[in-house]
């Protein structure tokens, strides 16, 4: 199935039910698949033909939603762009997907100083930046104009980056077939029926966000929009419209839980909380199941996994106790996952609550990516013997739930984003001032996890940590800059020249029951 068909089943179904709702615009199923035509029309004027990647730097907003659908009926590939990157950040990426069109809100175009693009809302020959109304330019309803499609499921339907752990960004290219494989085993965990309303925060370019879109869609939900978190506004959403579910990674619970505007509201309508992207801390979780008193629901996965890969259920929380609560859940439907050695066979599993052996986790299934684009080496790496390498170390009990304790993979996750420590480490050696720089995640109780930089000085130079800072800030995304700096004689290496980050990580989680 294309992921379009998930939309023409809502039209059917739910004509004149809302799907999108970004608190300026409010499209019926109808409206959206109507405004789906004309966008397919104007990229098709644009001169996109199937394959072509078409980028899109945008916040949420209900054209989001419709550009999605909207390449997928050309057998074009959307690339979402994360909009908090910087221009470099952003030529790098573009420059690897070779996009036949780049589109962008106009407040984020100034984003890509030296490339082509469109403003989101000229598109449709508009002003500056309008909302764009599902009608032709003449008036008339494009709700009958017929694209070519897709022949295929195996088709790319979507590009998503993720950085590597050399810190280049690798597009991990999304099917049709992977798409509809999640959604329709998303569904399966995250009861979502037609009517619910779904408030959205988390970003779009984000495959949660893509998930959470394709889910509403499938289901004849509402898609509620917020442009970006923002804890006061998602309060009065959460208090002031019908909204039974929505998605937050554990620092948006943090700030939602410490926010004073929260005291009195009534979330009266809330029945679920889906969480992931990071590990959330107990205390975090215990405070939200208190007073937000709803479901929960965890999602473990990638970009590569189309979202997921494991799951904790709403029943998993209201049975389970510390350690299950501690874990990620167990293997989602239609997704395969095992825990292994280094020979690729399967660890011990633990049993009563104690730890066991430790493995990474590979999974396979439909819902995995065939691979990255223009990166055939990476590839490689990654999927081997048809199984994906998460790069995630974890233990697994009898009962199949997945505890993640390390990292395989030299990652930081920041609120749910992931920085690549290479990428932080190569800005820093670039500083006339510094000799040697090493990076490495340290805890923090909202983030999950800040960006520590270790940083030699060449002899007789100074540093602070508010200059190196604005050095980073050049050259980076903010949530990527090291928030905290030390400044060693030398950093440890061992007899190979390695560097040895375990030892410079180990104070810092000294005592913690996981290193992530």
């Amino acid at each position: 199935m294309l992921i379009q068909d998930l939309l023409e089943r809502s039209v059917q179904l739910f004509p004149h039910r809302t799907a999108v709702d970004d608190g300026e615009r409010r499209w019926s199923f109808t409206q959206l698949r109507d405004q789906v035509c004309n966008l397919a029309a104007a990229l098709t004027r644009a001169g996109v033909e199937a394959e072509d990647r078409v980028a899109l730097l945008s916040r949420n907003r209900a054209e989001y939603v419709a550009l999605y659908f909207a390449a997928a009926r050309l057998g074009a590939v959307l690339v979402p762009l994360n909009w908090r990157l910087t221009p470099p950040e952003l030529a790098t990426i573009l420059g690897d997907a070779g996009p036949e069109l780049v589109l962008a809100e106009a407040e984020l175009a100034p984003r890509l100083e030296g490339c082509a693009h469109v403003v989101l809302g000229q598109l449709l020959g508009e002003g500056p930046d309008a909302p764009a109304d599902p009608r032709d330019g003449r008036g008339r309803r494009a709700a009958s104009w017929q694209p070519k499609e897709p022949s295929s499921d195996a088709a790319v339907a979507v590009q998503m980056y993720t950085s590597g752990t050399s810190g280049r960004p690798k597009g991990a290219m999304l099917t049709h077939r992977n798409c509809h494989s999640m959604t329709s085993a998303w569904l399966l965990d995250m009861p979502l029926d037609a009517g619910d309303r779904f408030l959205q925060v988390t970003p779009l370019f984000h495959v949660g966000g893509l998930l959470m879109l394709l889910s509403c869609v499938a289901s004849g939900a509402t898609l509620r929009l917020l442009p970006e978190f923002d804890p006061v506004a998602a309060i009065d959403v959460l208090s002031g419209e019908p909204t039974t579910h929505t998605l937050m990674v554990p620092a948006m619970l943090e700030w939602l839980l410490a926010e004073p505007y929260l005291v009195g509201k009534q979330l009266a309508h809330l029945r679920l909380v889906v969480y992931g992207a990071a590990p959330i801390p107990p205390a975090t979780l215990e405070r939200a199941r208190a007073r937000l008193a709803c479901d929960f629901l965890q999602g473990y996965g990638l970009t590569e996994s189309t979202g997921v890969l494991l799951t904790l259920t709403p029943r998993d929380h209201r049975e389970g106790d510390a350690v299950r609560l501690a874990s990620a859940g167990r293997a989602a439907p239609g997704c395969l996952v095992r825990v292994v050695d280094r020979n690729g066979e399967e660890v011990e599993a633990s049993e009563d609550g104690q730890p066991g052996e430790a493995g990474e986790i590979v999974a396979r299934g439909d819902n995995l990516s065939p691979g990255y684009w223009n990166d055939p080496d990476g590839t490689a790496a990654a999927w081997t013997d048809g199984w994906f390498h998460t790069g995630d170390l974890a233990r697994i009990d009898t009962a199949g739930y997945i505890t993640i304790v390390d990292r395989i993979k030299d990652m930081i996750l920041v609120g749910g984003e992931n920085v690549y420590p290479r990428e932080v480490e190569l800005v820093l050696l670039e500083h006339p001032d510094v000799r040697d720089a090493a990076v490495v995640g340290i805890p923090h109780d909202v983030w999950g996890e800040e960006v520590l930089a270790l940083v030699v000085l060449e002899p007789g130079r100074t540093q602070t940590d508010r200059s190196l800072t604005s050095h980073c800030r050049g050259a980076l995304a903010r949530y990527k800059c090291p928030t905290r700096f030390q400044f060693p004689g030398e950093l440890p290496r061992n007899a190979a020249g390695k560097l040895m980050k375990n030892e410079l990580r180990a104070p810092h989680w000294q005592g913690r029951p996981r290193l992530v």
